[in-house]
């Protein structure tokens, strides 16, 4: 009994010691550029998630030069970390027009275990030259598009979007450029991990994927020209869903025991 009891405190101190993302550590975003919004708009924007994410332990506007320092310095860290960005993405963490396919600043930030999250226009898309559809399909290694048939597509909240992000509206919203959910569960290294909104078949947004290796997440939020609550259900998602839901043991950890082990022991 003596022997079962120590074994089940370690497995528990070894089951915690490995959980890499026990909570967000830096949030960056970038507003220096943005498209299907404006300056304005993403300025207030920022300014209204750094003044209301409370589950992050440091939140700052970076430049152009300086997200991709973010991006380098924050990589396989050991720590949960989010770039933001509103439709435009920077040159320094993904050389356009698709230069830098295989190896960016981005791919690495993004297969080190942390998240990019874009409102507005398509994600990676657009930047000082024109990436196209192949940026997203390069940096997640995946066949994946947000193509949409823009304004006959509505999306309302999910059960789950109404938990963790009220503001998301009751009343339609456009899936301009949309996850789409039978694209996802094609893929071999991503899954769906949570739709906040959908039109009740295959469009997605907002919604976050994750990979199934290194816990990589890309995350749209409202991916369309209208005027939306942006910077509230980014708050709420952040708050809400990721703050509880980023606890994941790194992928190359091997615990010694199963909790089944333990127990028949």
């Amino acid at each position: 009994m003596f022997k079962k009891c120590i074994i089940t405190v370690t497995f528990i101190t070894l089951l915690f010691a490995s959980l890499s993302f026990a909570q967000i550590d830096k949030i960056a975003i970038y507003t220096e550029n943005v498209s299907w919004t404006d300056a304005a708009t993403a300025t207030a924007a920022a300014d209204f998630i750094m003044k209301n994410v409370k589950s992050a332990n440091d939140i700052k506007v970076y430049n152009e030069a300086d997200i991709a320092t973010f991006a380098k310095d924050n990589t396989k860290d050991g720590n949960f970390d989010i770039i933001i960005t509103f439709g435009y993405f920077p040159v320094s963490l993904y050389t356009p027009p698709n230069v830098d396919a295989d190896g960016s600043v981005a791919e690495n930030f993004l297969y080190g275990g942390d998240m990019i999250l874009n409102t507005a226009d398509y994600i990676f898309y657009v930047s000082k030259e024109i990436n196209g559809d192949a940026a997203l399909k390069n940096i997640t290694n995946s066949a994946l598009d947000m193509w949409c048939d823009d304004n006959a597509q509505k999306n309302t909240p999910t059960d789950d979007g109404k938990k963790y992000a009220p503001s998301i509206p009751a009343t339609a919203t456009t899936a301009t450029r949309a996850f789409k959910i039978d694209q996802i569960a094609a893929e071999k290294d991503w899954q769906l991990e949570m739709a906040f909104s959908s039109n009740g078949a295959n469009y997605i947004d907002p919604a976050i994927i994750i990979n199934k290796t290194n816990g990589g997440r890309v995350g749209i939020v409202f991916q369309t020209g209208d005027a939306t609550p942006r910077a509230e259900v980014i708050t709420e998602i952040i708050n809400n869903y990721l703050a509880g839901n980023i606890t994941a043991v790194k992928a190359n950890d091997k615990l010694p025991l199963t909790w089944g082990q333990i127990k028949a022991d």
